[in-house]
């Protein structure tokens, strides 16, 4: 009777330990509602967080009006995200677009901009102090059909300046059609982790198809549902040469010290993407001017090489990760 007692102690626990740190992940996040002064159509809110803290700043819009959001911050690694009502995907992404945009508002309804820090300087428990200012323009025009609506972030309306390929089986390909229909002629096939600019989608019954061009010069349509948004842009036709060589093949043994630090695991496709935030908090760099290249396995961890160029001068990195997809270091 006392082992099964102190197992349902244990249970407990476990689970009051669980029920606590859901908790404070929901409370890294805050919700505000964003009103503007009587009489004025903008304003500026003024605010800091640290580490895993985000704000998502809630304004409600109509349709044909104009947004402009600037956010002015002392952390390079702060941006915000806007997000449309009912979207799955940002609108904007600042990562990769910048600290400011403007932009017509495509249906109306409650926007949500979110300020927050890229997970490398949030797991630091780095700080910003920023002002995020707003400004909304114009006036309403008549609400959009039903068929726009649904389809303005990653659609017609809007959405971000490239897609990469993910959700595929196996060694499946996405068939790259002449025509938004399955029973269109494939014009070429992509694979797992391409990427590709995003030259608009569509709705045709059901399926949203997207119109899509690769750095090989193949463009046609694919369906929608494999796409998603990329940090990195795709390399222009012809792929660029490296302006130097490779760093020295990587050492069997890292340097010291590389402390392995307990992050959620990465896909290898995702590996690049992380890479080019680590060593944008690394080097000082904004993440749109990095590029970091497909992981490779090398004895016992993944390496994602990339570079960047600063005042005339190319710099090359490695970032390393464990075989399981945890982050170690990147230099």
């Amino acid at each position: 009777m006392f082992p099964i007692f102190r197992r349902f102690l244990s249970m407990a626990t476990l689970a009051l330990f669980l029920g606590s740190a859901q908790l404070a992940a929901a409370q890294d996040a805050r919700t505000v509602e964003i009103r503007f002064p009587r009489g004025q159509s903008g304003t500026t809110v003024s605010q800091s967080i640290s580490g895993y803290q985000s704000f998502n700043y809630v304004l409600g819009v109509s349709a044909g009006q104009r947004m402009n959001v600037q956010l002015d911050t002392d952390n390079p690694s702060n941006y915000f995200n806007i997000t449309a009502p009912g979207a799955s995907e940002a609108l904007f992404n600042g990562s990769i677009s910048g600290t400011s945009t403007s932009f017509d508002i495509p249906s109306s309804g409650n926007y949500t901009i979110s300020v927050y820090l890229m997970r490398n300087a949030a797991r630091r428990g780095e700080t910003a102090d920023y002002d995020l200012t707003i400004y909304v323009e114009g006036r309403p025009t008549a609400a959009a059909p039903a068929s726009v609506q649904n389809d303005f972030a990653d659609g017609l309306a809007g959405g971000p300046d490239f897609w990469q390929v993910h959700g595929l089986s196996g060694g499946d390909t996405l068939n790259v059609r002449s025509a938004p229909s399955t029973g269109s002629s494939v014009l070429g096939r992509l694979v797992e982790g391409d990427i590709v600019r995003n030259l608009g989608c569509q709705m045709n019954g059901s399926t949203r198809w997207c119109s899509i061009e690769s750095n090989r010069g193949l463009s046609g349509w694919v369906a929608g549902r494999y796409l998603h948004e990329s940090m990195n842009q795709a390399p222009q036709r012809p792929a660029p040469q490296r302006p130097t060589t490779l760093p020295a093949p990587v050492p069997s043994v890292l340097p010291a010290p590389l402390p392995v630090v307990p992050v959620d695991s990465v896909s290898t496709a995702n590996m690049p993407r992380f890479c080019v935030g680590e060593a944008s908090a690394q080097f000082g760099v904004r993440p749109q001017d990095i590029t970091a290249n497909m992981a490779f396995q090398t004895g016992n961890m993944y390496v994602s090489q990339g570079y960047f160029d600063r005042d005339g001068d190319t710099t090359f990195f490695n970032c390393y990760f464990q075989l399981n997809g945890s982050f170690i270091a990147v230099n």
